[in-house]
Order: structure tokens, then C-alpha cells, then sequence
């Protein structure tokens, strides 16, 4: 629907028809009334059911390990019960028996030992990029449907001093989130494969920013047309270089979802064969 509606504004801007305008502020109402608040409250309560479920898998199994040092301590007081009865130092049921469960105990405290460091590296690295990455994204959504709006208000809605263009300022608000966002995303990146479509990203809110202060001066100078065409048009326009830098954190995302979910793999790996 949203992007039928930009299209629909395109084809009216192109034929000089007002009504672009119209279908320009009925798509940013969809993005900013409908998509993105869902949108937002779909991945909180992901997030927060992933959180949960991985603090419960990181929990130690207590219960386990102390039915199998109960065992141990079990078996041990058995042999010693033998030894006294029978002066035979060496009991090869028992002796097996305790090597079993000594066997089992470690595993379990070894496995469950790398299973929650995999799981933490899962959170830590995976998780903690996927956060700052989808939050990249709504501040690139957020900046895209407040330049929109700049065109569609052209300047009727004012911040509280009166002193400039709440959707301009938004939009500026927006953007240096989206940067900043970016930057952390960068730094969190652990490899080539995650570092290049944050540069890409970053490289495209860069042109991006270059080509909406164009567009804002033609629209200064007038040419509202002009303008439009420099924010919604398929070449050379804002619309495009907001498309590369979704495009860009897109790619970031898959590549940090196949991080997390391999070290999630690992994790889980550890405890395969282990009684449960």
C-alpha cells in the first residue's frame, strides 16, 4: 500500500496534478500512524521474549548437577562400605558405576559451561548489532517520512519557538539518530562481512543528506515541482538514496541474524547427547 502510494504521488507529480500532495501525506500516515508503531512494538516483544528465553537457557541446571553429586557421594560412601566389609579395595560394579556418573556430571558442567558462553556471544555480538541495526532502520524510516512531509506541509506546522519547520527539524533529529546509530553499528561489526553494508549505509545517508539540502533549497527558490521531483523522483533523488541505505541495513541485518543464530547452533550443539 505505502509504496503504491508513493508511486501514485510520482505519476501525479510528474503530470503537474496537486493531487501528489495528497497521496505524499496519505502514505507518510500510513508510515508513521500504522507501520512503524507496529513495527516497533512487533520487535520489543520479540526482543523481550528472546531475552527471557535466553537468560532461562543460560541458568545452570542445579538440580542435575546436584542429583549427580549426590550419586557420586552415594557411590563413594557404598564403596567405602565395602571396602570395610570386605577388605576388597576395588569393587568393579561400583568402580564402573562412579566412573559412569563422574562422566555424566563433567559433561554436564563442561557443556553447559559452553553453552552459555556461545549463548552470551550470542547476545553480546549477535543481538546487541541486530538492536542497533534495526533501530538504524526506523530512524532511516522516521527521517524518510518527516522529509516527505516537509514538501506535503511546506512549512505550515512550526516547532513550538516558532523558529523553523517541526518536520525539517524532525527530519534533522532523524538522521543524526540514524548516524549515530551507524557509527555504534561499525564498531560492533567483527568482520569485513558486517563492517562493508554498515559503510555502504553510512556512505548512502552521507549522499542522501547532500541531496536533501538541494532539494530544500529549490524549494526555497520556489520550484515546489522541482523539489518534489528531487525527493520522490526514480533518479538522482532523496527516495533513491534512502532505498540504497535500506537496502544497505538490510544486508547488515541478514549477516548479523546468521551470526546470532550460529552461535546459538554452537550452543546448542554443546549439550547435544547429554541426558536429559
Amino acid at each position: 500500500v505505502y509504496t503504491g502510494l508513493i508511486e501514485r504521488a510520482r505519476a501525479n507529480n510528474r503530470q503537474g496534478l496537486p493531487l501528489g500532495g495528497a497521496y505524499l501525506r496519505y502514505a507518510n500516515q500510513k508510515m508513521t500512524g500504522e507501520m512503524l508503531p507496529a513495527a516497533e512494538r512487533l520487535y520489543a516483544a520479540e526482543t523481550g521474549r528472546l531475552e527471557t528465553d535466553s537468560a532461562d537457557a543460560r541458568q545452570w541446571p542445579l538440580l542435575s548437577l546436584g542429583a549427580g553429586i549426590l550419586v557420586l557421594g552415594a557411590l563413594a560412601w557404598m564403596q567405602r562400605r565395602t571396602y570395610r566389609r570386605t577388605n576388597r579395595v576395588l569393587n568393579h560394579g561400583l568402580l564402573a558405576a562412579t566412573a559412569a556418573a563422574s562422566v555424566v556430571v563433567l559433561w554436564l558442567a563442561v557443556g553447559h559451561t559452553v553453552a552459555r558462553a556461545e549463548l552470551r556471544s550470542a547476545m553480546v555480538h549477535g543481538q546487541a548489532s541486530l538492536d542497533v541495526l534495526n533501530d538504524a532502520r526506523i530512524n532511516s524510516l522516521k527521517a524518510r517520512a518527516n522529509e516527505n512531509l516537509t514538501l506535503v506541509a511546506r512549512g505550515a506546522v512550526l516547532t513550538p519557538d516558532g523558529s523553523a519547520d517541526q518536520y525539517e527539524a524532525d527530519y534533522t533529529t532523524g538522521m543524526k539518530a540514524l548516524k549515530a546509530r551507524l557509527e555504534k553499528a561499525d564498531r560492533l561489526a567483527d568482520d569485513e562481512s558486517g563492517s562493508a553494508p554498515v559503510a555502504a549505509a553510512a556512505k548512502g545517508v552521507a549522499e542522501w543528506q547532500v541531496r536533501h539540502r538541494e532539494a530544500r533549497a529549490t524549494d526555497d527558490h520556489g520550484d515546489y515541482d522541482g523539489a518534489l521531483e528531487q525527493i520522490i523522483g526514480t533518479e538522482g533523488s532523496t527516495g533513491q538514496s534512502f532505498q540504497q541505505v535500506d537496502a544497505a541495513l538490510e544486508k547488515a541485518l541478514a549477516h548479523e541474524q546468521g551470526e546470532f543464530t550460529s552461535a546459538a547452533k554452537d550452543g546448542r550443539g554443546a549439550l547435544r547427547g547429554l541426558p536429559i
